[in-house]
């Protein structure tokens, strides 16, 4: 039984050393490397990639005048509500119930005008389309004059979804936007995610 015993020692002695040489010789060790990520306060962009705004229409780098000021507009769609348009953000939108959809801002002071900009949600889910915009100016909010009469307007994800409708400047007090028309199948009226005036 000793001898047993024995010749089981010797033979694990001698398991030892050609399993730790089988270690060494197989597939090489794994090293793993933590890396510690930058700190950001929003999603960035690897600059490898290009940046979807560079096709986008560009607007004016002044103010825009409209930017929460007073609004208003006739009978909307559902929640979509005339101040979602001028509050500095495409995730809310305005949805005017039937045509002529008009919406008036109140500038609270008298500023030269020459551009608005109406745009709407720049994701691709909003499908290209077509409305008819005019834009009329005012100095007391009663009389109102064109400045650029009704045209047609392609929006576009692809260019942001926004248009750019410039006009010789004048001095307005109140701006008034009129929509006759929108291609869109999915709505009975006007859309816009903001308006800006320069």
């Amino acid at each position: 039984m000793n001898r047993i015993c024995c010749l089981i020692c010797a033979l694990m002695l001698l398991a030892a050393p050609l399993g730790a040489l089988g270690e060494s010789a197989g597939e090489p060790e794994t090293i793993v490397t933590i890396v510690r990520t930058p700190e950001q306060a929003q999603a960035e962009r690897p600059p490898c990639f290009p940046d979807p705004a560079d096709d986008y229409i560009p607007l004016p780098e002044t103010e825009n005048f409209a930017l929460g000021k007073p609004v208003h507009s006739g009978a909307h769609t559902d929640v979509y509500v005339d101040k979602n348009v001028n509050d500095g953000k495409t995730d809310t939108y305005w949805e005017s119930k039937g045509f002529p959809a008009e919406i008036t801002f109140d500038l609270q002071g008298a500023f030269t005008v020459s551009t608005v900009a109406v745009c709407l949600n720049p994701s691709s889910i909003w499908e290209p389309r077509i409305q008819e915009i005019a834009v009329e100016i005012s100095q007391d909010g009663e009389n109102f004059i064109q400045v650029s009469p009704a045209g047609k307007y392609q929006f576009d994800a692809a260019t942001g979804n926004r248009v750019r409708i410039d006009f010789e400047a004048v001095q307005a007090c109140f701006v008034k936007v009129i929509f006759t028309l929108n291609s869109s199948s999915r709505t009975g009226g006007a859309q816009a995610a903001e308006i800006c005036v320069y």
